[in-house]
């Protein structure tokens, strides 16, 4: 993987608030972890923050790193950036309105990322005495995107960002030295010092002349916009509210230096001992939280509470991470419990909760972690709840009645279900004469009969009996015209009400009637005299094509067949002398005819193929796609379509679709809810309300594509990434060629007429990356959009000079109009023959040409009136 190192998946009890109770539920995440071998500039992170276009940063001993959920984009720290009194390590960082990156370094000076030149700049080069401008506090950001940096011995720097620079606003503070600082109700912004709480007064850029809890410490601040909380250093917890006095919460006794209040009262406060404590405000209850720590944190005091849709995430004080459960009352190991040593470890440097469920961890193991907690949008059912024997579960033989709405299935251990979706009715046995034996196929003819056909017992006939129930026929092999094998895998109907069914070792089987009207079975033993000797035995699946011919899919390929008149055509589809247009295995797992007509192919190890001449007699041709287009295995399993053609199927243990107008392969996993479960051959169908289910060796998953499709409500938050010049990555840190960050601008010109361009681009929504796609197209050249490939970039070269407008949109697969769109101008300048530099030379050299011209003209007339004169 050249970004993904580990994988793994962890059960996790997690209390979410859904609504005003608190409900427990398992749930799963998947790891994934990055560190300086997948491109990060340090494994030692110190902060990870998110800015409003959806990037990650991740504040590093040795640099800043910037990720989109694919590649690192670093800036270097230290003396390898060649910004002056810039030190290596990053302490904290905060982003502002104009999403500039600020950075707290480890020796307190402040610099900043300037996103329009992508440069970091110090932003109080223009201060004087900026060399001894340092800060020992954490930043800190208002809601409007103000940063606020408590300066040591010089007050409060106030420093706003827009698109005409950097303002920045002192506020004195010589009478108190600030300590901790909170923005309060409608931009009032609050500082505790030693001396208590102080508001800024904007107009005087100066604390207030009187403020509150004047005898008191005040060590962190907290507000929720209506109300401050205050910890101080004798311990005690305050409430702070507009025209009241001050109301002491609790008083603990020792310094207080973490505070926060959740969406449910209580408030959260973490001191020198180890872990974090709750003060819960509707009991005036106090509690302890402490976890298990192998490597515990004593540096520094490094609590951090953060509220995440109603989930409260605790970084505890030396040491100790989860999320807090309601329901018991406790801090829950979030898959880092220590007496399980394959887990991560609970001591963290920093963490990030996204809404999405994305939660971004730097622990002592060093790099980056990132736990996508799983949606479970496909859900995995089983037959029985509970059961003991592994083959009750095991779904081969899958089959949806459309006309009646009801959907059957049956394991291997020989139970036949039909449900519709609420009531369940369960066949065990066919006339008190035994059970179906182990199903590997359900079929259904236009009488309304069942076929089920099993593997070592036949093929059995179901047949309404018009009271709720069913009588039942066995077919078993038997005289020359019966069945000449009784292992079948399934059957299907011809378009003159023939049954086929595809044995296992006696090959295609056929029942029919004979001249007489004798229902008969036709197979190699009996009619199909020219049913090729040694091949085409082990059928495993059948499917009828437009023409009303059956199509074998055995051990040795494909044999096309038809009955009429009592005649039997055979047909086996040969390779042709053109390689690529046929199959990459003969070994056929399972076939499956669109509404097109267009015949589709699993394969053992060859991929999926579709027929390009299915209608053909012969010479068939093939597109095969595999690993290369994106397939996670070359192994599929089965196949249906939906309502919009969409290919739906599943290889091993995973679900896939491909969608035929914009060739597009999506992909689902264990971040939507399928596991490691491996799947069933031949085991597919598509519900009346276009659902596609799938049989597995336990259960099967049901994929709700209404669930897919509310996915997509989500921002994709599509961005320009990078912008590369004959393949150098362009920046105003590495070139001259632009003095802006060309990705987030609306118009670049290019330095040159051939100048080769590319530009990369990703949606920033990690929960969805997985299941996103790209399609770009240059306005102007271009006539259709393309599909990205899997390194998301538009490369062009060669074009007229002009301009153009080079569109990119994203979209998920289930919702191809729902797409979030961006554009860029491009400018390809003439040649330097047409360019404005070459007329203008033109220009000179014709009026030097002109003026010599003149010059010689004249001398010549000059020359003749001499001649004249002399004569």
């Amino acid at each position: 993987m050249t970004t993904i190192t580990k994988k793994l998946i962890f059960t996790l009890a997690i209390a979410i608030n859904i609504t005003s109770s608190a409900v427990a539920q398992q749930l799963q995440a998947s790891l994934s972890h990055y560190s300086t071998d997948d491109g990060l500039c340090s494994n030692a992170v110190s902060d990870i923050k998110q800015d409003g276009y959806g990037y990650i940063w991740i504040a590093t001993w040795n640099g800043l790193s910037r990720f989109d959920g694919y590649d690192f984009y670093n800036y270097k720290t230290g003396g390898q950036s060649r910004v002056p009194l810039l030190h290596n390590r990053i302490s904290d960082m905060q982003i502002d309105a104009m999403q500039n990156v600020w950075l707290r370094m480890y020796d307190g000076r402040v610099f900043m990322v300037d996103r329009k030149s992508d440069k970091i700049i110090n932003p109080f080069a223009d201060v004087h005495g900026y060399k001894d401008l340092r800060s020992t506090h954490k930043l800190a950001t208002t809601h409007n995107g103000d940063i606020l940096i408590l300066m040591d011995g010089v007050g409060i720097y106030r420093m706003r960002s827009s698109r005409n620079g950097i303002s920045k606003q002192l506020i004195t503070t010589e009478k108190a030295k600030p300590l901790s600082i909170a923005e309060g109700y409608k931009d009032d912004i609050w500082v505790g010092t030693e001396k208590g709480i102080f508001q800024i007064n904007s107009s005087s850029e100066s604390l207030d002349t009187e403020g509150i809890l004047a005898n008191e410490t005040v060590l962190c601040l907290y507000s929720n916009g209506y109300n401050i909380y205050a910890g101080t250093q004798s311990g005690k917890i305050m409430e702070c509210s507009y025209g009241e006095e001050p109301r002491l919460l609790a008083d603990v006794k020792m310094p207080i230096y973490t505070i926060f209040k959740d969406s449910r009262a209580s408030i959260w406060f973490a001191t020198d001992k180890q872990g974090i404590s709750r003060l819960d405000l509707t009991t005036n209850q106090q509690k302890d939280y402490q976890q298990t720590v192998v490597v515990p944190e004593y540096d520094q005091h490094i609590a951090k509470v953060s509220e995440v849709g109603g989930t409260v995430w605790v970084n505890m004080n030396h040491g100790g991470f989860g999320y807090f459960n309601r329901q018991n009352d406790s801090i829950e190991y979030f898959h880092n419990n220590p007496l399980n040593p394959w887990e991560l470890s609970n001591t963290l440097a920093s963490f990030l909760a996204l809404p999405e469920g994305i939660i971004w961890e730097a622990t002592s193991r060093k790099g980056l972690e990132k736990l996508e907690i799983l949606k479970k949008n496909i859900k995995r059912f089983p037959i029985f709840e509970g059961a003991e024997e592994g083959n009750q579960n095991e779904i081969r033989a899958l089959y949806y009645d459309r006309e009646r709405r009801m959907l059957l299935m049956a394991n291997k251990k020989g139970t036949l279900m039909m449900t519709d979706g609420v009531n369940k009715r369960y066949f065990n046995t066919i006339d008190q004469t035994g059970d179906f034996g182990r199903v590997y196929g359900i079929d259904k003819d236009k009488k309304g009969n069942y076929w089920i056909a099993t593997k070592g017992t036949g093929l059995i006939k179901m047949t309404p009996n018009g009271k709720g129930g069913y009588s039942y026929k066995r077919y078993r092999k038997g005289n020359n015209y019966s069945l000449n094998d009784d292992n079948t895998y399934c059957s299907i109907e011809d378009n003159e009400g023939n049954i086929w069914v595809a044995t296992y070792g006696g090959g295609v089987n056929v029942i029919t009637k004979d001249r007489n009207g004798t229902e008969i079975v036709v197979n190699c033993n009996n009619m199909m005299k020219h049913y090729p000797a040694n091949e085409f035995k082990k059928v495993r699946t059948l499917a009828l094509d437009k023409k009303g011919r059956v199509w074998a899919g055995t051990t040795d390929g494909v044999i096309i067949l038809s009955l009429k008149n009592h005649n039997i055509k055979m047909l086996p589809v040969e390779d042709t002398k053109d390689a690529e247009k046929n199959m990459n295995s003969k070994d056929i797992i399972t076939l499956k005819c669109d509404r097109k007509g267009t015949m589709w192919i699993g394969t053992n190890g060859g991929g999926l193929s579709k027929c390009l001449n299915t209608n053909a007699d012969s010479d068939f041709q093939f597109e095969t796609y595999g690993n290369a287009d994106g397939l996670p295995s070359e192994e599929i399993k089965s196949i249906t379509f939906d309502a919009k053609d969409i290919v739906w199927f599943a290889t091993d243990h995973t679900l896939c679709s491909y969608d035929q107008k914009r060739q597009i392969f999506s992909t689902f996993s264990i971040q939507d809810g399928v596991d490691d479960c491996i799947c069933s051959e031949g085991a597919a169908a598509t519900t009346i309300r276009d659902n596609i289910i799938f049989g597995t060796l336990d259960g099967y998953y049901f994929v709700d594509k209404h669930k897919l499709t509310n996915a997509g409500k989500s921002t994709l938050k599509l961005r320009f990434t990078d912008f590369f010049i004959n393949d150098e990555l362009i920046s105003p840190r590495f070139s001259d060629l632009y003095d802006y960050y060309v990705p987030d601008a609306k118009e670049v010109k290019l330095p040159e007429h051939n100048s080769m361009f590319a530009f990369r681009f990703a949606s920033l929504n990690y929960q969805l990356q997985h299941r996103v796609h790209y399609q770009y197209m240059l306005e102007g050249h271009d006539e259709q959009w393309h599909t990205a490939t899997k390194e998301r970039m538009a490369s062009y070269a060669n074009l007229p000079s002009g301009t153009y407008t080079l569109r990119v949109k994203v979209s998920l697969h289930e919702t191809p109009d729902k797409f979030e769109e961006k554009a860029i101008t491009i400018i390809v300048p003439p040649t330097f023959f047409f360019s404005t530099a070459a007329f203008w030379i033109y220009m000179a050299i014709g009026a030097a040409l002109g003026i010599g011209f003149m010059a010689w003209r004249q001398k010549r007339i000059r020359n003749e009136v001499m001649s004249a004169n002399k004569s």
